[in-house]
């Protein structure tokens, strides 16, 4: 696919010896290897990188310099192969009935949550971005894998409570929105205080700038947090269960 066949490195912090995120596990799920629907992954970004810089939704101007181009192309800002391999046996493995999806951006990750979902049959990708233009190719893309996902054209903040995420069951979240440490750790607390059953976090970009990190550590000593990966300094994990630690549901 056009990178080496090698896993990425991490760390883990494990917790509670029942935790799903053990060492053995997360190296089960760095090791690379084949899954199906790879090959139409790929093809699907490349034909999405090769529409060019498109323009980002208007509310990211606060977040940009005044030099900005305020554009972006798929592969500026899409989930790199080896990192979607990952997420792909992590969907697998876990099983989780539902994916929530912070930042559709072009649909690339996106598409590697549904092959997981695929995979096993069950589940679906609940995904958000407000960013209509982005967000019709990335329907076209997701579709190509699978048709288990709901695509909301708005932010998580303001879509969430009608997409009707069901807590109760396992799921996994994925913030990958704009990458500034409040904004993400305010989503990850709407996250936290509504689920009922256990839930893996996923941050992507936890060094993108110090309160991105800042934000992925202090979440990290939340009250169930049962298990803590760094994966090359690039993507924070978090498992929490809701029974070890006393966080509650406020939500459906």
């Amino acid at each position: 696919m056009g990178e080496p066949a090698q896993g990425p490195l991490a760390v883990v912090r494990q917790k509670r010896d029942a935790a799903f995120l053990t060492e053995d596990r997360v190296a089960e799920l760095i090791r690379p290897r084949p899954f199906g629907k790879e090959r139409r992954i790929a093809e699907r970004a490349r034909l999405t990188q090769e529409m060019g810089p498109l323009a980002l939704w208007e509310g990211y101007r606060d977040f940009t310099a005044p030099e900005d181009s305020f554009t972006r192309s798929s592969n500026s800002v899409r989930t790199s192969h080896k990192y979607g391999r990952v997420y792909v046996q992590l969907v697998r493995g876990f099983r989780p009935w539902t994916v929530v999806e912070i930042g559709t951006a072009f649909g690339v990750s996106g598409m590697y949550w549904l092959a997981g979902l695929s995979a096993n049959r069950r589940g679906r990708l609940v995904t958000f971005d407000p960013n209509r233009q982005w967000q019709e190719i990335a329907r076209a893309n997701m579709a190509a894998i699978s048709p288990r996902f709901t695509a909301v054209a708005d932010t998580f903040e303001a879509g969430f409570e009608a997409a009707r995420i069901w807590f109760g069951r396992p799921g996994i979240a994925f913030i990958d929105g704009i990458h500034v440490g409040d904004i993400v750790k305010a989503q990850a607390e709407l996250l936290i205080a509504r689920i009922a059953s256990p839930w893996i976090l996923v941050f992507d970009d936890i060094r993108f700038n110090d309160g991105m990190y800042r934000c992925f550590r202090e979440t990290e000593q939340v009250a169930g947090v049962v298990s803590a990966v760094e994966i090359e300094s690039r993507v924070g994990i978090l498992e929490l269960d809701p029974m070890a630690g006393g966080a509650s549901r406020t939500g459906p």
